[in-house]
């Protein structure tokens, strides 16, 4: 079986959320944490951050995080294909990558290149070809070459 792995910064719609399995980033307002998905949703997120004098801050899953979920997938002879947040924009991936010791015949790591949607595309993309019956490798190359395909182009008020 392949297992799609992804962080919490991912935007999916539901139906292929719940075929996925998300690691969450720490989200900080005024110093109280939350776990970006399990303490806090997207929509509590944006009234928090409407209200908020203090932009929040985020922090990168742990190396162990990703080392849980990759441990797991071993266990059960999985393979898993994590798709990340842009190392440009975040550790995350860089975190993933340090988890990968000793389970580099489990876990194709790709860096997403993107966010949000951008990200939400490829991991929707690997969650299809997945139900497909195609290989982790098969599904990691395709989304290597698709990732070039991705551009996200953001508008702010300020």
């Amino acid at each position: 079986m392949v297992r799609i792995v992804t962080d919490s910064t991912t935007d999916l719609p539901k139906e292929i959320r719940s075929k996925v399995t998300v690691v969450p980033l720490v989200i900080s307002f005024s110093g109280e944490q939350y776990i970006d998905g399990l303490d806090i949703s997207k929509k509590e997120f944006y009234e928090k951050l409407v209200e908020c004098t203090e932009l929040p801050t985020t922090s990168q899953p742990s190396p162990l995080c990703f080392e849980g979920v990759f441990n797991d997938a071993k266990k059960k002879k999985d393979k898993v294909v994590c798709i990340t947040l842009s190392s440009e924009l975040s550790g995350t991936y860089q975190s993933a990558k340090i988890a990968m010791d000793g389970y580099e015949d489990t876990v194709y790591l790709i860096d997403g290149r993107s966010a949000a949607i951008g990200t939400g595309i490829l991991v929707e993309m690997a969650v299809k070809m997945a139900e497909n019956g195609e290989s982790a490798e098969a599904i990691a190359k395709k989304i290597t070459e698709e990732r070039e395909n991705i551009c996200v182009i953001a508008m702010l008020n300020t």
